[in-house]
């Protein structure tokens, strides 16, 4: 089980974690700390949990969330002044836990875009986000995060066997999830800070750097069922996939530069170096 002695003990940082909350058990740590958001929550607030029953992805989609073995936890931040870069957030948490781990372990992290954390191509972990007005009328932010940590290949559902990896499958043993858990929270807390101090410029080249999927011919998936092909081609001012459509791509109106806010994205193959 997750220490709250151990992790209390180390929070909070300078703004984060002043109120923390563990549980040995919870539906999902996004919906808790949202509910406590509409009560005008502190930012910062921190929500962890050894396991998860309703946990959720992008895409609504569940989260594999068993117990004993993985990271779940989500950060509310409700901002001082207005937010005018939205959609960089869940890159820009993206970026922080893939520094931490990378610091932590020494394996490289990939991620695929907008944020799920990858190891030669096999997913680690994810992050979803959510933003609202809460009673106060404050726009609230809420960052959930499921990583893979000490789960072997064997106990993963048939499904994510050949896609799933974890923390200590890559490395050969265990892995201290509450020196994860700080490392992760700290990496968040200074990236928020630059991001909310020098805006998305800021984040846009260190972004590129640690997205595998630039340079990638991949698929895109929307939400009403559409698909495009074509050629991952850079990061937009707002955090968007910019991709140039594939040539052969049977639903491509020309091929001008696409911009993607949303849909699921599929790696088919490197066609360019980073």
């Amino acid at each position: 089980m997750l220490s709250s002695k151990k992790l209390a003990a180390l929070l909070p940082l300078k703004k984060i974690g002043e109120t923390l909350y563990i549980f040995d058990e919870l539906g999902s740590t996004n919906a808790f700390a949202m509910e406590r958001a509409k009560d005008q929550a502190l930012s910062g607030t921190v929500v962890l949990a050894d396991r998860q029953t309703a946990g959720r992805g992008r895409l609504d989609r569940s989260w594999f969330s068993p117990g004993k073995a993985n990271i779940y936890g989500s950060l509310l931040l409700v901002p001082e002044t207005t937010i005018q870069y939205l959609g960089w957030i869940p890159h820009m948490a993206g970026v922080a836990i893939a520094q931490a781990l990378e610091q932590q372990t020494g394996i490289r992290i990939d991620l695929k875009w907008p944020n799920d954390l990858l190891i030669g191509g096999r997913k680690l972990g994810g992050v979803l986000c959510d933003s609202f007005r809460n009673s106060g009328h404050q726009t609230c932010v809420v960052i959930g995060f499921g990583i893979n940590v000490n789960i072997t290949q064997s106990e993963f559902p048939s499904a994510l066997q050949a896609s799933a990896t974890s923390l200590h499958i890559q490395c050969h043993c265990p892995l201290d999830r509450e020196a994860l858990i700080i490392k992760v929270i700290t990496s968040l807390e200074e990236n928020w800070e630059n991001l909310s101090s020098n805006g998305p410029q800021s984040l846009l080249v260190e972004y590129t750097h640690w997205c595998a999927t630039i340079g990638q011919t991949i698929q895109v998936q929307f939400p009403d069922g559409s698909q495009l092909q074509g050629l991952a081609h850079s990061i937009g001012e707002h955090g968007q996939l910019q991709v140039i459509p594939s040539p052969s791509d049977p639903n491509k109106q020309s091929t001008r530069m696409r911009d993607i806010h949303s849909g699921e994205i599929f790696h088919l193959r490197t066609t360019a170096p980073k």
